[in-house]
Parts: structure tokens; C-alpha cells; sequence
């Protein structure tokens, strides 16, 4: 245990000290106040007569969330995919910049289990992605009282918020696997490029009615509420996790690491 705390500060320290968190931080705010912002737009015909491509937008925004459930329910998609992404920025940038950096001989070097290595590693992006879905959350409920929406009752913003804050842990397991990609890649654009492979192939599968069997559609589908899923579907998601964790493990300890 004094390994695992003495590498969840340094992999704390490398992100504090970095501007990653500040980067991802603004990208979560992104989300939230963008919505907020078409539907304040749309609600107010004075201003969106003067905002041309962008009231088209808007509207359509708009008369998708009239109301706190639908609000809540919009966000909680766009967290879903949106920070699906910055999720996996997360994950490549602590697992991908001792490649980038060239300090995993050093790293390697120390007295440490890499298992113990891993998980402050895993810790560390797990708390992380976590405070960016936090961050989503408080934003969209202020931004959502401040754009006046109606239907906001505790019981309602309560249940809503839940299932946001769900489908966002349920994003980040299924980011665990982009961790290997981050190792194979040695560096952050391989797990990037996948990300987008991803993102292909959920539409995809969200097409074909096959969403709820794949991992990486899972959060999004469970977010809307328009498919009802089985245990099967969280079972996936939990197996997804459970399988990078292994195989990111698997590669550290047996692949060749001299570069």
C-alpha cells in the first residue's frame, strides 16, 4: 500500500502540474453551456432573428428540450459521446506520455510492482473522468435554471442527474481498453484515431439495432432511455473494463519495453 500511495502522488503531481486538466476542464464546460446556449437562443426571437444558421439549430434544440426531463436527458447523451472523447484524451495522456516523454525506462526502473504502477494510473484518470462528469452536471443544472426551463421539481432533477452522472461512469469503463491502445501506440494519436474508429462503428451499430450489445453504445443508449437494456448490456460494458485493464497489464509486464 505505501507503493500504490507513493505513485497515485506522482501520477497526481505529473496531472496537476500539467495543463491537461484545464484543457479538459474547459472542454466539459463546452458542453453543457453550448446546449444551454441554443435553447436560450431559440427561446428568445429577437435574438435568434439575428443569429441566421445558428437559430435553424436552435430550434431544433429547442423543441427537443423544452423542459428540465428532456434538458437532462440531451446532456446526458452529449456526455455520453462528447465525453466519451475527453475521457480517452484523459486516459492517452497519462498512459501515453511516458512513451511520449521518454521517461518509461525510468519509471520501469523503480522498485515497484507495475501492477501497482497501473492502478495509480488507473486511479488517477478513474478520478479524473470523474470530476469531468461532475463538471457537466453542476454546469448543466445552473445553466438550466438560469435559461429558466420548466419542469424542474427536486424528485425530477434528482432522477436525471443520476442517470446522467451513470451513463458517464458507464463512458468510462468503456475507455479502459484505449489505455492499451495508448501502450501499443506509444503515445497519443493511435488511441485517438481508435476513438474515432469507435464512434464509427456505434452508429453503426446503433443502426443496425445492435447497440445494445455493443459496449462503446451502451452509455448513450442508457442515457436517452429510448432502448430499455438488459443486465447483458451493463455485463458487456463491465467485461469491456475488466478486459483492458488485463491486457494493458499483460502488455506492460511481457512486452519488449526498450524504447
Amino acid at each position: 500500500m505505501p507503493d500504490l500511495a507513493d505513485m497515485l502522488w506522482i501520477e497526481a503531481r505529473k496531472a496537476l502540474r500539467s495543463k491537461m486538466p484545464l484543457w479538459t476542464g474547459l472542454g466539459s464546460l463546452a458542453m453543457p453551456m453550448g446546449i444551454a446556449f441554443l435553447i436560450f437562443v431559440a427561446r428568445n426571437p429577437e435574438i435568434s432573428q439575428r443569429m441566421g444558421l445558428i437559430s435553424a439549430k436552435a430550434n431544433l434544440l429547442a423543441y427537443s428540450a423544452t423542459d428540465w426531463p428532456t434538458y437532462l436527458v440531451l446532456v446526458g447523451a452529449i456526455l455520453s459521446a462528447g465525453g466519451l472523447f475527453l475521457f480517452v484524451l484523459t486516459i492517452s495522456w497519462v498512459f501515453g506520455r511516458e512513451f511520449a516523454d521518454g521517461t518509461l525506462k525510468d519509471m520501469l526502473a523503480v522498485p515497484v510492482q507495475r501492477a501497482t504502477i497501473l492502478l495509480a494510473k488507473f486511479i488517477v484518470v478513474a478520478g479524473w473522468s470523474v470530476a469531468i462528469a461532475v463538471v457537466v452536471l453542476i454546469v448543466a443544472l445552473v445553466m438550466g435554471a438560469l435559461i429558466g426551463l420548466p419542469g424542474g421539481s427536486p424528485a425530477v432533477i434528482v432522477r436525471g442527474s443520476a442517470v446522467m452522472l451513470a451513463a458517464g461512469a458507464l463512458s468510462i469503463v468503456v475507455t479502459i481498453p484505449f489505455a492499451l491502445a495508448a501502450s501499443v501506440g506509444r503515445g497519443y494519436l493511435l488511441p485517438l484515431g481508435v476513438a474515432l474508429f469507435m464512434a464509427l462503428l456505434t452508429n453503426l451499430a446503433a443502426l443496425a439495432g445492435w447497440g445494445e450489445y455493443f459496449p462503446w453504445a451502451v452509455p448513450g443508449l442508457y442515457a436517452q432511455g429510448k432502448v430499455p437494456l438488459a443486465p447483458t448490456s451493463f455485463g458487456i460494458v463491465l467485461l469491456t473494463g475488466i478486459a483492458g485493464m488485463a491486457a494493458t497489464y499483460l502488455w506492460w509486464k511481457y512486452a519488449d519495453q526498450n524504447k
